[in-house]
């Protein structure tokens, strides 16, 4: 029989994990705002002619497809982070019944030598 190796888990790192990650969507759409700034700053060159107005279309298609992207995936990423924090809570108090559990059952029996 193969020996089984133990998992340990740490639910602080879960939750530096999560941290982590906060910090990256946080970043991220930072920089997404500051792109659409940049974007929007200059106004529509494309002009309002009849060629103008169909790239202005296909121009403001393309933008919100990229938009729904980026925002997506932001909102899969706040996803994650609340699973991990989900995750740790769930791992702690496993942790705490199973020490008070332990802890019962060390002052419920009797103290014989073995």
């Amino acid at each position: 029989m193969a020996a089984v190796n133990p998992i340990e888990i740490d639910a602080q790192i879960l939750r530096r994990a999560a941290q982590g990650l906060i910090g990256v969507a946080e970043d991220t759409d930072g920089m997404l705002q500051r792109f659409l700034a940049e974007i929007q700053g200059m106004g529509e060159p494309w002009g309002d002619d009849d060629l103008g107005s169909a790239i202005g279309v296909i121009y403001q298609g393309v933008l919100a497809m990229v938009m729904n992207c980026f925002t997506s995936n932001l909102d899969t990423v706040d996803g994650y982070v609340e699973r991990l924090g989900i995750a740790a809570d769930g791992y702690d108090e496993t942790d705490s019944e199973a020490a008070q559990k332990l802890m019962q059952i060390h002052s419920s029996s009797p103290d014989m030598a073995i």
